[in-house]
Formats: structure tokens, C-alpha cells, sequence
């Protein structure tokens, strides 16, 4: 009892210090990690500012390809024209750029013509914005007067003016453009020019996209007379008295305050170790056989266990799977073994990398634990594969199961590297024989697994005794398309691009595969299995060569070759093309490098930097199916893109469906403002041909001219001048799809 009671009292002071440090340290981390935060939240709000502000310049962009405009001129200044003002200010505003509400302003600074919601409305109910209107309207005026003084003329990007303005509760995006001649040196300039005015009020979905695009939280639009939370960061915006006219607000990152949880473990533990050393030097060897009993226990748990997730590993489940089927033995029912792969994961480490992958597998495992009951298993058996072991189910459990779980594993997840869209597919077989092996049961949920896959991914399927052709097939193609890579036995054929008169300008260059047993191949199939099984950069760079050869054949003619964002992402792609460039001695400026609209999703530097060295090395860049994804004019200013392609879902529907003439006019106005070249793709009738003539589209590309044809076609097409004769013929359903 002495000895015990002395040990209390060399400890109890040593306790005490240890203590008051442990608080003082805690106190200094708590109030740094308030400062790191207060910088996190005026770093998003500044970032929130500038991005909405640019937001409101790249929409009054959209305005000078109609503002700038002899007709426009002749409308408004020489002699108004009401009905052309409705339907170019009012209607064609709403319509295709997206402004509700319009107002024409005439020199004197008079409301000559209001508009909102596709209707001819009262000047007066503008009066609320009218201070801003006449602001935005000054300085428009003010910085044309003193371009056109100085000499230095006007163009679309200085015809414009736009910001964001807040009335009545909300937010608008507001645009300013002058109506202006297309030449600046017309007669029409001796008239003192209108101005139109378009109002866009920022709806709640444009807000989220906003937060995803600068990964900050959902950013919602607050009441003016509300007052936001201490910890909320907030976007004001005010008017000259300094009233609050509209504010948006978001709950902010928190990196002080994350990092202050994570440290605070290691600084008590660490406290808490010195606190202990005097007990662990009375209790050595007792402490000596608890470590040694730990380390049994965590290496059998290693063992048993994944190391990134804690979750059963390979060994464990089929131990338990062979538990669940005694079971099934003893007790009847059946038992489900559920096979689940993230899709696209590769991509996270690709892009990301292994550290957010590693997150990501942990942040789905998590998810997965909490929907299965405490009697099933849940187990990964490494790099993005999970697999259930379900016991006393039936099929209709186990759907409702797999529903849940492609549910709860698709959305947005946020990471520390950034914010990834996740999803998965899901392979289920449901087992009535106890006997099976359990390398036999998870097999066939693999195999389930690759059917759900081909579905198009983000579903579930369950194994079938027909499966197994099915991959066999599948091997026997991905041998076969690797073999014919690697023997350069893939075709490359060419598919004219012509001006209206039938002259050829260019060909696009086009991959076919026929198998030795069964014959040709589709593109969409056996490029998408190209992707899936590592050969793209091969296939890309087979059909690079061959095209870089035979340009060679026609020179002035220029050559365009697809690149996947496989290629594009690939480190040594640049390398590659430089060393075919050597090989072939084909000029860089004779090929046109193909991409499509998702290469430039990310919107990442490293995309800019390459795309700008592909420009500099010579090569011209053409963005591909343009209108079909996430078309963005941000995209045309942002990346050096030479020429856009409009997308033959378009072309199709001329002469049937007037939007879609709308919509190419738009395109091309838009591409001539920008001075960007533009082809039409899938041209087949002469209506078509006729109609985009018309628009000033000047190139064209389908099967009214030529289907993609051997090398040896082309060379006859040069030969002969390069004139080509349209075929008149209407195409069938599939003929579309066999041309790519």
C-alpha cells in the first residue's frame, strides 16, 4: 500500500504539467485551425465572386453575334422595325441565349421596346433595374465613344458588357450590346447606335452548378433581410446606401478545424503515453505479454482481413461462403453471392491518383457495410471488386439488395483531391446447391458482373448458363483485335470532306477491322473493347502512321484522325507523334488531330498545355460532334481549337425539324465570329446539302458525296482534279453509324 501510495504522488504532479500543456496546445491548434478556416472561407468567396462575374461576361458574349449586324442597324437607327425587333431582341434572345426579359434602348437612353417571357411588356416593370441599366448602358457607350476615337474600332469581345445584379431578392445575370455594322468602316456608323439589354435571373440549379465547378458546398440564393450563420461564407450584394439587395451563402470548407480532429488523437495520445510511462515501467513484463498477444491477434486478423478497407479478404469469404451454404444445407433457402466493381475506376487513378482511389474504395466500402444485415458478408477482394455473401435469400432479395446498393454507390463523391462521379455494376448468382465450390460461386457472379457491364454500366445482372459464350466470345474478340494490332491487319479508309461545289478539301481518316472467322467488325464495338482492354494508344497510333503515310500521297489535302482522351492522357502520346512525324516525313500541318467535347470536361491545365503543344508542333485541332455534350463557349475561348465539327444529329433532321436549322445557324454564326472553320457531318440528301449552304456552312461530309472509301479511291478523286458528283440518295437507318 506505501508503494502504491508513493507512486501516486511522483505521478500526480507529473500529471498536472502534462495536462496543462496538452490544454495550452489544444487552445493555440483550436485557434489556428479558426484562422485557417476564416482563409478557407474568404479564398471561396473571392473564388465564388470572380467566377459568378465571369459567368455574367461569357453570357453577354453570346449577344454580339446578332448585335453586330447590318440589319440590326437598319432596324433600329435608320427605321425601326418593330416586328424585327420582337423577333431578334425578344424572342431570338429568350430562345437561344437564354435572357427572359430583354429591353431596347434607344440613344436618347429611352426604353423603346420591353420584353419578358416571350411577350411585349410595359417599360415600368423594369423599374426596379433601371439605376443598373442605365450604368451598364454608360459604359457601354462610354468605352465604344473612346474605341472609335482612338481608332482602334470595335469587335464582338468589346461590344459587350455583362454583370450580375441583384433586385427584388434575386440575382440576374444583366448583358449590354451595341448594335453595331458589320464593317466598321459602313455608312450605317453615322448612326448613333441602340442599345439592347438582356436580363437572366439565376435559377437554383445554375447556383449547384456553380458549387460543383468551383467545389465549394451548395451555394443558395438567402433573403435579403435574413441574417446567415457566423460559419456560412457569404457573396453580398449591396446597393449604394449599403443596403443588402440579395446574398448568396454556403457552408465553406474547413481545414483548420479538420485538421485540428485529426491532430487532436495524436496530441492526447502522445500526452497520454507520457502520462503512462511511469505505470508501463512498474508493469514491463505484464505489458510484454499483452503486446504479445496483440501482435497474434492483428497478424491473424491480417490475415484474414483487406488492409486499406478492414474488411473479410479472399481467404475469409469463402470461408464464410462455405458457412452460409452449410447452412442452406441444414436449413434450406438460398444463399446470393453479389459481385460489385466501381466503373470507370481507373480513371480516379489515372487522373486523380491511387491516393483518392484509396479513398474512394474506403468511402464505398463504408457505404456498403451499412446496407447488409449482420448475418451477411461483405468482403473485397482487391483493386475495386467488392463481393456480398448473402444467406437465407431468394432472387427477389437479392434485386431489391443490388438496387440499393447501385443506388447508395452512384452520386457525387467528394474527395481530397477533388469531387468524382461514382458509380457501379453488379454481378449477382443466386446459389440452391450447399456442394457448390466457392471459387465455382464467384465465377459466375463475375460473369454476371461483365454482363451487366456491356449493358452500359450502373446496373446489375445475374448469372446465366448462356454467360459463359458470351465471354468466351468476348476473349475470342480481344485476342483477335490484339493480334490484328499487332500484325497491322486493321484497315484504314477515308471518307471525303467537300465545299458545295463537290471539291474535295479533305478526307477524315477511319479505322475497319475484319475478323479472320466472323467477318467485319463494327467500330462500335471493337474500339469500345480497344478502351476497355488497354489497346487504345496501339490502335491510335497504327492508324496514325497509316494516315500520316498516305497523306503523303495528296499533298494540299488535309487529313483528319480521330484521338481518344486515352491517347490524350497518355504520357508519351506528344513523343509518339513527333517520332511518326520523323518516321512518315508527313508536314504536321497536313493532319488534323480529332478530339471530342468530353476530352475537355476537366477543364484541367494539362489538357491546355498539351493541346497547346499538339498546335505549336504544327497540327490543327477540330473538336468533334459539337452541340451533342457539354458544348461551352468558355471551352472555344479557353483551348486552341481550330475548327469544329457539327454533329450529323443535326444534319439529319434539315428540311424536317426547324430547330435544328436554328441551331446550326447559331453554330455557325457563332464559329464565324470566333473565325473558326466548320464541317458538317452526315450529309445525305441535297435538301441537307442545300439548307447549309444557305446557314454558310461550307464544308460538308456524309454519303451524298462518298462513303469512306480505300486509299486507292481517294488517289482517283485527286487524280481526276478532286470534283465530286452528289449521289442524290436517301440513306437507310444504319447507314449513319456503318460510316464512322
Amino acid at each position: 500500500m506505501k508503494r502504491r501510495s508513493s507512486e501516486v504522488k511522483l505521478l500526480a504532479p507529473m500529471a498536472a504539467i502534462v495536462i496543462v500543456a496538452v490544454c495550452a496546445l489544444v487552445g493555440s491548434l483550436w485557434v489556428w485551425a479558426e484562422q485557417a478556416d476564416g482563409l478557407a472561407r474568404t479564398r471561396e468567396e473571392n473564388l465564388v465572386r470572380q467566377g459568378m462575374t465571369q459567368m455574367a461576361d461569357d453570357h453577354s458574349l453570346l449577344m454580339t453575334p446578332i448585335t453586330i449586324w447590318d440589319a440590326a442597324v437598319q432596324d433600329t437607327a435608320v427605321k425601326y422595325d418593330e416586328k424585327w425587333v420582337q423577333a431578334n431582341v425578344g424572342d431570338y434572345f429568350k430562345n437561344y441565349l437564354n435572357f427572359e426579359s430583354n429591353l431596347l434602348i434607344d440613344p436618347s437612353g429611352e426604353i423603346r421596346f420591353a420584353y419578358r417571357d416571350g411577350h411585349k411588356a410595359d417599360p415600368a416593370t423594369f423599374s426596379a433595374l433601371m439605376q443598373q441599366t442605365r450604368e451598364i448602358v454608360g459604359e457601354l457607350r462610354k468605352r465604344h465613344e473612346t474605341r472609335m476615337a482612338r481608332g482602334q474600332g470595335y469587335n464582338a469581345e468589346s461590344n459587350h458588357v455583362g454583370r450580375l445584379i441583384a433586385a427584388d431578392g434575386r440575382l440576374y445575370i444583366m448583358g449590354a450590346s451595341l448594335l453595331l455594322p458589320d464593317a466598321r468602316n459602313s455608312p450605317l456608323l453615322k448612326y448613333k447606335p441602340f442599345v439592347t439589354v438582356g436580363l437572366h435571373e439565376l435559377k437554383p440549379a445554375e447556383l449547384i452548378d456553380l458549387s460543383r465547378r468551383y467545389l465549394v458546398s451548395d451555394i443558395r440564393l438567402a433573403a435579403n433581410n435574413t441574417t446567415p450563420a457566423r460559419d456560412h461564407a457569404v457573396v453580398a450584394f449591396r446597393d449604394e446606401a449599403g443596403h443588402v439587395l440579395a446574398q448568396l451563402t454556403w457552408m465553406p470548407e474547413t481545414p483548420g478545424r479538420t485538421l485540428f480532429i485529426r491532430t487532436l488523437g495524436p496530441v492526447l495520445m502522445i500526452s497520454l503515453g507520457l502520462g503512462l510511462i511511469a505505470i508501463v515501467l512498474l508493469h514491463q513484463s505484464q505489458r510484454a505479454a499483452q503486446s504479445l498477444i496483440a501482435s497474434e491477434a492483428k497478424a491473424k486478423h491480417m490475415a484474414l482481413h483487406d488492409g486499406l478497407t478492414g474488411l473479410p479478404n479472399r481467404t475469409l469469404f469463402a470461408d464464410r461462403l462455405t458457412q452460409a451454404c452449410e447452412r442452406m444445407k441444414r436449413h434450406g433457402g438460398q444463399v446470393a453471392v453479389m459481385c460489385i466493381g466501381l466503373d470507370r475506376f481507373k480513371d480516379v487513378n489515372d487522373t486523380l491518383g491511387h491516393v483518392a482511389g484509396d479513398q474512394l474504395i474506403r468511402y464505398n466500402a463504408q457505404k456498403i457495410a451499412t446496407m447488409i444485415r449482420s448475418n451477411d458478408t461483405l468482403a473485397r477482394l482487391g483493386g475495386d471488386e467488392f463481393v456480398i455473401v448473402q444467406s437465407d435469400t431468394d432472387g427477389g432479395s437479392a434485386a431489391t439488395l443490388a438496387k440499393r446498393v447501385l443506388e447508395a454507390l452512384t452520386g457525387v463523391v467528394n474527395l481530397e483531391s477533388g469531387q468524382v462521379f461514382s458509380s457501379c455494376s453488379i454481378g449477382v448468382t443466386v446459389l440452391s446447391d450447399g456442394d457448390i465450390d466457392p471459387a465455382e460461386a464467384l465465377r459466375q457472379a463475375d460473369l454476371a458482373l461483365y454482363r451487366a457491364k456491356d449493358l452500359g454500366r450502373g446496373q446489375y445482372a445475374f448469372f446465366e448458363i448462356e454467360m459463359d459464350a458470351t465471354i468466351k466470345l468476348r476473349k475470342t474478340m480481344e485476342t483477335g483485335l490484339r493480334e490484328a494490332i499487332h500484325v497491322g491487319d486493321i484497315n484504314v479508309v477515308y471518307q471525303p470532306q467537300v465545299d458545295h461545289y463537290g471539291q474535295i478539301v479533305g478526307v477524315e481518316a477511319l479505322c475497319r477491322w475484319t475478323h479472320p472467322t466472323r467477318g467485319p467488325v463494327s467500330p462500335g464495338y471493337f474500339i469500345p473493347l480497344a478502351e476497355e482492354c488497354g489497346l487504345m494508344n496501339d490502335l491510335g497510333t497504327l492508324v496514325m502512321r497509316r494516315a500520316m503515310q498516305d497523306a503523303r500521297r495528296w499533298p494540299g489535302l488535309k487529313v483528319a484522325v480521330n484521338v481518344s482522351a486515352t491517347q490524350l492522357r497518355s504520357a508519351d502520346f506528344i513523343e509518339t507523334l513527333r517520332g511518326l512525324l520523323e518516321e512518315t516525313r508527313t508536314p504536321a500541318s497536313q493532319i488534323e488531330l480529332e478530339i471530342t467535347e468530353g476530352v475537355l470536361l476537366n477543364d484541367d491545365h494539362t489538357t491546355q498545355l498539351m493541346l497547346r503543344d499538339l498546335r505549336h508542333m504544327g497540327f490543327s485541332i477540330a473538336l468533334d460532334d459539337f452541340g451533342t455534350g457539354y458544348s461551352s463557349l468558355g471551352y472555344l475561348s479557353r483551348y486552341p481549337v481550330d475548327k469544329i465539327k457539327i454533329d450529323r444529329s443535326f444534319v439529319s433532321n434539315l428540311g424536317i425539324d426547324p430547330e435544328s436549322e436554328a441551331v446550326i445557324r447559331a453554330i455557325v454564326k457563332l464559329s464565324k465570329a470566333l473565325n473558326l472553320a466548320i464541317v458538317a457531318e452526315g450529309v445525305e440528301t441535297r435538301t441537307q446539302k442545300n439548307i447549309l449552304r444557305q446557314t454558310g456552312c461550307t464544308i460538308i461530309q456524309g454519303f451524298l458525296f462518298s462513303r469512306p472509301v480505300p486509299v486507292a479511291d481517294i488517289d482517283v478523286i485527286v487524280r481526276s482534279g478532286g470534283r465530286m458528283t452528289p449521289t442524290d440518295a436517301e440513306s437507310e437507318p444504319a447507314r449513319t453509324a456503318a460510316a464512322r
